[in-house]
């Protein structure tokens, strides 16, 4: 027989905490941490995939290791691979790779199971924290919405792609800083206030959307537990301190920065709504595509960029239902704010954590990502498993089932739905974990599924001329795989006429064809379009030099530096431009620059001391020498 309700005391916190079975607890935790884990061990074969070849594999300062740490704090997210604008500050988990470099150079593995590990950890932490908050509730709801939330198959693209490190940083800290939080509430010691200010200024050096919990904070207090307004207002401002740091902090480190560039519609699709009418009903589709996905998470891409999800008015019906559907959220949660319902939470919840990514309240550089649902989904879990408990009329009481071998017997349809989408969950993110095993096999998959994206386009392109047409001495191997480049490249520029990027690479795929005539026409066209392209100027040198044209070489290497100081390749090739033209102190200064960007390049290193041997300087030609060779061992000099 199932439990009385009105028979059921109302328990105290505190001694809700004590009756928990801990059996229960550990085998619950064990189970989420298990499961977790388990579902996302195939990524441990995989490789650097999108954004790890800027964050990572080709960061210049991350690559230096530990010892870059002081600037990782004093710089800009993308400094060590890009030195063009750049309004992001993450040092937390740069601090990371530079230390997984610095112990597993070059070696991805170390970096996805660092992630999987970090990412149940949080899970489990998830779990504990929710039992906290939700104290007066079954301990299986807190549970069964973890459970959700850890198997959610949109989580893919966070615990896949390394990168995606600060995501799950932020959020394993903000779900700290909640925890740190209740326990303060419910015993009034002072060092559990001060944990939860470490803890938020720990997610917000992780990323910088944890501004969000600003009002997710006094949001848990208010629905969850017995404090006053005006204790809701002190413990808020409290942690309104480790904002306010961080937030001048990162002031000071972006001051420098050059101004930012206008988000392109390349990147982000809303630019290019004629209007603002039209962006906002775009928008509002756009929130209404996120839910849908938290609903029916299939199929699933790593890119939705112009012109995939095509830009409509208010006319469109999934506008009209996404904003139907979000209004009443909105009404209800507003109506009904005052009972503290968890649906009203968690819709708020969502409203909340989703607002910077919405495009509504600020234009940021994406238009839609399934990263950008990681926190938000919580709202979603949270919500499904309440309704669960709803419609199979499970008792929500805290005191009551606390055994999982009584609650299953007691609720045993819980099974029957629990583990089909537990294995259904499981069976999509083992196979989209597949995806993400390279840009080769990610971007073949997402193409299909995004076949309107400039960017998908421009991808897949890059990937058959880098990964399919080249051998590994990066010579040309299968040059009909250039052509089925070309097509994709043409696709991009097509779609966005624009695209500086896919008129480069048209160019490099000319070239790689030795049609130097086509590739300088469409090298052009890309500076055209972007007359500050650095790598389009430093493809044109290679060009110029081959051709003997040394006078041109330079003048185009000498304006890949200008527009990007941080370029290393250009640094390469304006210093071998130099030194053809007889101007060694010159080139000895660029191969310096070059060293400085890249220090593991043993050929620049081996440059520098050919050109202090042509000028005479023989103890220095000595030196670089011997630093060639420990780079590298073919530059030993034998005994």
């Amino acid at each position: 027989m199932k439990p009385n309700k009105k028979n059921i005391p109302k328990t105290p916190f505190k001694e809700i905490v004590q009756k928990d079975n801990l059996a229960t607890i550990r085998i619950m935790s064990f189970a989420i941490l298990f499961l977790s884990f388990f579902v996302y061990t195939n990524t441990f074969r995989n490789g650097y995939v999108l954004d790890d070849f800027s964050v990572i594999k080709e960061n210049w300062v991350v690559k230096r290791g530990v010892e870059s740490i002081p600037t990782i704090f004093k710089t800009s997210y993308r400094y060590g691979y890009w030195s063009s604008a750049d309004d992001l500050y993450r040092p937390l988990s740069l601090v990371m790779f530079a230390t997984e470099w610095q112990l597993w150079p070059d070696n991805p593995k170390a970096g996805h199971v660092i992630n999987v590990l970090l990412y149940s950890l949080a899970c489990v932490l998830l779990f504990l924290t929710l039992r906290k908050i939700f104290y007066k509730f079954n301990v299986f709801l807190p549970f069964i919405a973890t459970l959700i939330f850890a198997l959610h198959p949109i989580h893919t693209e966070v615990v896949a792609n390394i990168k995606s490190r600060d995501e799950i940083l932020s959020f394993f800290f903000l779900v700290l800083t909640l925890n740190f939080v209740v326990s303060y509430i419910k015993t009034l010691k002072s060092k559990w206030l001060l944990f939860g200010v470490i803890a938020y200024f720990l997610a917000f050096l992780s990323k910088e959307s944890a501004i969000t919990f600003l009002a997710v904070i006094p949001l848990v207090i208010y629905f969850f537990t017995d404090t006053t307004i005006r204790k809701n207002i002190f413990i808020t401002g409290v942690m309104l301190i480790p904002a306010l740091i961080f937030l001048a902090i990162r002031a000071k480190v972006l001051a420098n920065q050059p101004e930012m560039a206008f988000v392109s519609s390349v990147d982000n699709l809303l630019v290019a709504a004629p209007d603002f009418i039209t962006k906002y009903a775009t928008a509002i589709k756009i929130i209404g595509k996120y839910i849908w996905l938290l609903i029916v998470p299939y199929p699933l891409a790593s890119d939705y960029s112009f012109n995939q999800i095509p830009i409509v008015g208010w006319g469109n019906i999934w506008v009209i239902i996404s904003f139907v559907i979000l209004i009443s959220m909105a009404v209800i949660s507003l109506w009904k704010f005052k009972t503290k319902h968890i649906l009203v939470f968690s819709a708020l919840f969502f409203f909340i954590t989703m607002s910077l990514y919405s495009n509504i309240l600020i234009l940021i550089g994406s238009s839609f990502g399934e990263r950008f649902l990681f926190i938000p989904s919580l709202a979603f879990s949270i919500a499904i498993s309440w309704v669960i408990f709803k419609l199979l009329k499970m008792p929500f009481e805290s005191s009551l089932i606390t055994k999982p071998s009584i609650f299953f017997k007691v609720n045993s349809i819980v099974l029957v739905i629990l583990i089909p989408v537990t294995i259904v969950y499981s069976g999509e993110i083992v196979l989209r974990n597949k995806d993400w095993n390279s840009n080769l096999s990610l971007y073949s998959a997402d193409v299909v599924k995004s076949p309107n994206s400039a960017h998908m386009r421009y991808y897949y392109g890059l990937v058959l001329m880098k990964d399919k047409a080249l051998n590994k001495e990066a010579k040309v191997e299968f040059p009909q795989f250039l052509d089925s480049a070309i097509v994709q490249f043409t696709i991009a520029a097509k779609i966005v006429p624009t695209f500086a990027d896919a008129y480069d690479q048209i160019g490099l795929a000319y070239y790689r064809k030795n049609m130097n005539d086509s590739a300088l026409k469409y090298y052009q066209l890309a500076l055209d379009r972007n007359p500050t392209k650095s790598i389009t100027y430093s493809n044109m040198g290679v060009i110029y030099f081959n051709n003997k044209q040394f006078d041109k070489a330079l003048e185009v290497y000498e304006k890949a530096v200008k527009y990007d100081p941080a370029f290393s390749d250009a640094w390469m090739n304006l210093g071998s431009t130099l030194g053809t033209l007889g101007k060694g102190s010159e080139a000895i200064n660029a191969f310096k620059k070059c060293v400085e960007f890249n220090p593991q390049n043993a050929l620049a290193t081996y440059f520098i001391s050919l050109t202090y041997k042509g000028m005479g300087d023989v103890a220095n030609a000595k030196i670089y020498l011997d630093k060639a060779a420990q780079l590298d061992s073919k530059y030993l000099q034998p005994q």
